[in-house]
């Protein structure tokens, strides 16, 4: 019975929050600093690695430097879409199928200054968030999913890029009345709106143009290496369309901390695999993609420990996510 409850207490945690962020990180991270504020403690910086970029061919045809470049009081909005399906194995117990409810959020973006070097600052707010079921979703996940995320809701934060995309700065002021798990999600939107905007070469580049972009990131707990590979489709009027594919892989063996993990159990990563393809649209006169569609597969494996008995049971879990972005 206990470990039944160890397993089914870390099967709400995946369904509820889940790794949704392995969707959110396509774009390699990018920033020399996160900064996280809350009104209980003082501000504080994560240092984080820039990434490698290394390009793979500058194309075809004509070729021309791709930059960033709105203008102050840019605005926008974009709808993003996200689905959900999870299987999950405890032991020899397979788990039925849990089809998870759809995020439907709203995010909107105004640039505030735009610095002789190029670098765009840039607010982002969550005008709007909430998740759609459908006849087969537990009421149980409709019931404390609706809960958590609607706190995200006013959200806001303020980013920093250079012309080329990569984020050089992020800060959040997280409101003392949230509970853990929108403190621990905040933590991990700090590691992907940030890469909301595709990271461009230096180079000049053309049709069919690759790029590789190589990074360390953490995603709900996990350290992962992550690789994005992107090619350009076509550039017409500043609108580049881009091929986008992702590959992550654990780092090591590793103890996950999860908000809502029982006090008695303890959950080690063994194996981590996630890939995922999509497209993107990136309209260069703005700081967020105007277009998107990605699909994403993850595979993990993991040892859940009891420390009061020492009972260890192994977890198996493939998460299928779809992500639509539509702005304007």
């Amino acid at each position: 019975m206990k470990r039944l409850f160890l397993a089914s207490s870390i099967f709400l945690v995946f369904a509820g929050w889940g790794l949704e962020q392995n969707l959110r990180s396509v774009n390699a991270q990018t920033s020399s600093s996160v900064v996280i504020q809350t009104q209980k403690q003082a501000t504080k910086t994560q240092a984080a690695k820039v990434p490698q970029l290394k390009v793979i061919s500058t194309g075809t045809g004509n070729k021309e430097k791709l930059r960033f470049t709105p203008k102050v009081g840019t605005k926008q909005t974009i709808n993003v879409t996200l689905n959900k399906d999870t299987l999950m194995s405890i032991g020899d117990f397979k788990m039925p199928r849990a089809k998870l409810p759809a995020y439907l959020i709203t995010l909107d973006s105004t640039v505030k200054k735009v610095d002789s070097n190029g670098d765009i600052h840039y607010d982002i707010a969550y005008s709007d968030v909430k998740i759609k079921g459908d006849a087969q979703t537990r009421p149980e996940l409709i019931k404390v999913i609706s809960k958590q995320i609607g706190q995200l809701e006013n959200f806001r934060a303020a980013a920093v890029i250079d012309n080329q995309g990569r984020t050089k700065k992020l800060n959040y002021a997280i409101p003392k009345t949230v509970d853990v798990n929108i403190k621990f999600l905040v933590e991990q939107l700090s590691n992907s709106l940030q890469q909301l905007s595709s990271p461009l070469p230096a180079e000049a580049i053309g049709t069919g143009a690759k790029w590789q972009v190589s990074s360390d990131t953490s995603i709900n707990g996990i350290n992962l290496n992550q690789t994005t590979t992107y090619e350009l489709v076509n550039v017409k009027n500043g609108v580049a369309t881009l091929n986008v594919n992702l590959q992550q892989q654990e780092k090591s063996s590793q103890v996950i901390d999860y908000p809502g993990l029982p006090l008695d159990g303890i959950l080690t990563l063994q194996t981590f695999r996630s890939r995922a393809e999509g497209k993107a649209t990136v309209d260069l006169d703005k700081v967020m993609p105007i277009n998107s569609q990605l699909s994403l597969l993850a595979d993990s494996k993991y040892i859940g420990k009891n420390i009061n008995t020492l009972e260890e049971t192994p977890l198996n879990s493939t998460l299928k996510v779809d992500l639509d972005i539509q702005g304007k």
